[in-house]
């Protein structure tokens, strides 16, 4: 992947976290459906350090 795919990525990834922290701590919902934002919320951590992890390896090749 390209380092401006890369940040492309990462911004997208970071501003749909952003997003879902926000409607999960500012909105009701029902617990069924904070579970599932919750897990979202954690798989696109995990895919926001995933490519970070990824721009900061390609950094120093």
């Amino acid at each position: 992947m390209s380092a401006e795919e890369l940040n492309k990525m990462i911004a997208v990834k970071k501003m749909d976290l952003e997003e879902c922290e926000f409607e999960l701590y500012n909105r009701y919902y029902p617990s069924i459906v904070r579970m599932a934002m919750m897990n979202y919320i954690s798989v696109l951590q995990t895919q926001l350090e995933k490519y970070i992890h990824e721009q900061i390896k390609n950094k120093h090749i």
